[in-house]
């Protein structure tokens, strides 16, 4: 009786001359837009399930007032990527709401400052335990090992949220990830942010 064996795949390799070339940073790219996209998706449906009172980029500079302490409505608009005068409008839905407010830099009284109140960061924890009940409910649904998985990742998603935090979304990424991402668009990378609110 003739035996056959299986061709079984092994994963791919790199020697450690090869760590920093082109092709490595390449194969990394396509398994970071993998785990993108399914970040992206499931954060989309946690958004869609939870419903939301506020623009993104408003609940982001909330966001970013809770993290930051006061800050120039200027300073605001850059941090997100917008320009000023909608900056202005979302600074003026805010304090219509009451999630924030303007005060006088007491360092300089010419200068006003954008910050948070108390119904704002009680409005953040209320959007952010309904994110998590949308995901808690989602877990749920795993299988043991897939939850294993998941707790396994949890230091690199915690990671994650603290890059985020740390990276304003309009701080441009490196030149090597533009040039990677316009090769294979076939476009040539963008040299600015081109954001609206949403």
């Amino acid at each position: 009786m003739t035996m056959t064996k299986e061709t079984v795949q092994s994963p791919r390799r790199f020697p450690l001359t090869q760590l920093y070339r082109d092709t490595y940073v390449y194969v990394m790219a396509e398994d970071s837009d993998v785990l993108g996209e399914a970040l992206a998706a499931v954060a989309s449906l946690a958004i869609r399930r939870t419903g939301r009172r506020l623009s993104l980029t408003a609940t982001s500079t909330l966001a970013t007032l809770e993290r930051t302490g006061p800050r120039r409505l200027t300073d605001l608009a850059v941090n997100e990527g917008v320009t000023q005068p909608s900056m202005t409008a979302v600074v003026t839905q805010l304090q219509d709401l009451r999630f924030a407010e303007r005060r006088r830099d007491p360092a300089d009284r010419r200068v006003v400052l954008v910050a948070i109140t108390s119904a704002g960061r009680q409005h953040l924890r209320a959007m952010r335990r309904a994110g998590a009940s949308v995901f808690r409910a989602l877990i749920d649904n795993l299988t043991g090992p897939e939850r294993a998985a998941l707790s396994t990742a949890l230091p690199a998603l915690r990671q994650l949220v603290k890059l985020a935090a740390d990276s304003p979304d309009s701080q441009p990424r490196s030149a090597k990830a533009q040039a990677i991402a316009g090769s294979r668009s076939g476009r040539a990378p963008r040299t600015g942010p081109d954001r609206r609110i949403r």
